[in-house]
């Protein structure tokens, strides 16, 4: 009787944390996937950066001299890669959209940087957040506010040619 009781406990707490080690280790797991994959592809391209981070299968950084800005999205079959210059870029933008739920709580749909160029040049959406691929929101609001700094400080303003009479 009383074996059966510890097997019966044994199974039943194994049932219960056997999921949760299995999920905190496939999470590991797939980061350092994506660690790896992006240092190799930063490796290729032969630019040393001052600033950078990597968070879910994203990667963003600012080269050292602040002229070029990364970003890597990793997907399942191929990393989408831009390698955006900060030269042609006039201005930066937060983009949150919001939606309201049915009791008034106010909730993140998605978050987006928009990097607007001086050429006619379509704007680039870099997404840091997207209610439809997270299921959770993970400091995303300071990350983008944090990369929206780094961005602004390193963006060249024109200067401003005064004309000799």
């Amino acid at each position: 009787m009383k074996t059966s009781l510890v097997i019966i406990s044994a199974l039943l707490i194994l049932s219960v944390f056997v999921p949760f080690a299995i999920f905190i280790y496939n999470g590991a797991k797939n980061t350092m996937s994506v660690k790896k994959q992006s240092q190799l592809l930063i490796k290729n391209n032969g630019i040393i950066y001052g600033a950078k981070e990597i968070w879910r299968k994203n990667f963003i950084g600012i080269s050292t001299d602040k002229t070029i800005l990364t970003y890597m999205h990793f997907k399942e079959d191929k990393p989408l890669i831009r390698n955006i210059s900060l030269r042609d870029i006039k201005q930066c933008n937060i983009i949150g959209n919001y939606k309201n739920s049915t009791n008034k709580a106010v909730a993140l749909k998605n978050l987006d940087l928009e990097l607007v160029y001086y050429s006619s040049q379509p704007n680039t959406l870099i997404n840091f957040f997207n209610i439809d691929n997270d299921l959770s929101e993970d400091f995303e609001l300071q990350r983008i506010e944090n990369w929206h700094a780094h961005i602004k400080n390193a963006i060249v303003e024109p200067q401003q040619v005064r004309i000799a009479s």
